[in-house]
């Protein structure tokens, strides 16, 4: 049985020198982070800096070549199967093009993460989940609709519900306001934040949009090299003298 940590200053994410390489390409080359209880963390690089790489690895749908990585005190590398997808449950996974199923409707979607776990819930239990999920994102009364009949800015938040519905602790945003225009964007980044109040959770960002950066980050870190090159606020960063931080605030 997983237990989650107790002690609200005990760090919720710990990695400590993740390596990965593609070949002779290596894309995590050392990279280190802590993310605590209740902290929005985003990861700030250049497109095919390892950032979405990062969160794989944390996840073990990539295997990272090394390293150290827990989650609520437990060591990743190692887990076997079933112990693995007993830590996912309480890890909510946003994929970047938010990974819908376009063959199911709405409902159909955000039932998908319950099915394990249908034989101890009722119908009307998973309709009032699905409904509660739906309303936390400001889309009520969608459940019957498909995909394909989404906004971009919609899947979005389906995507976010279904994180949502299985009540996890651990949320991993990937390039969450990523082709969107910048209102949808803007309504994202709050909504991201409205979740963070909420549910008290703590979540690993992975953007470089400077809009979503600066309004969802309680705490920065620029990944450059493989490395964790430099962290810090918003403003600690945007206020730096070095020209590689600079870069992305410019």
């Amino acid at each position: 049985m997983i237990t989650t940590a107790t002690n609200t200053n005990d760090p919720v994410i710990v990695i400590r020198n993740m390596k990965k390489s593609f070949g002779d390409h290596k894309v995590l080359d050392g990279f280190n982070l802590t993310v605590n209880k209740g902290e929005n963390v985003v990861v700030l690089g250049k497109s095919g800096s390892g950032k979405s790489v990062l969160i794989k690895c944390l996840m073990r749908l990539l295997e990272a070549d090394a390293g150290e990585m827990k989650i609520f005190g437990i060591s990743i590398p190692g887990l076997s199967n079933k112990a693995l997808d007993e830590l996912r449950s309480k890890i909510g996974f946003l994929f970047q093009g938010s990974a819908l199923y376009d063959s199911m409707t709405v409902k159909e979607n955000l039932e998908f993460p319950l099915r394990r776990h249908l034989n101890k819930l009722s119908k009307e239990d998973v309709g009032k989940l699905v409904g509660a999920a739906l309303e936390n994102v400001g889309l009520p009364d969608i459940e019957n609709k498909m995909p394909s009949e989404l906004s971009g800015g919609m899947k979005k938040r389906v995507g976010i519900a279904r994180m949502l519905i299985i009540k996890p602790e651990v949320l991993l945003y990937d390039e969450p306001t990523t082709g969107l225009d910048p209102i949808t964007g803007r309504e994202i980044n709050h909504l991201m934040l409205d979740v963070q109040k909420k549910f008290n959770t703590s979540s690993i960002i992975i953007s470089h949009d400077m809009n979503c950066v600066r309004r969802t980050a309680n705490r920065i870190v620029v990944l450059i090299e493989g490395k964790c090159y430099a962290e810090g606020t918003y403003n600690e960063l945007k206020n730096s003298n070095d020209t590689s931080i600079k870069q992305f605030f410019d």
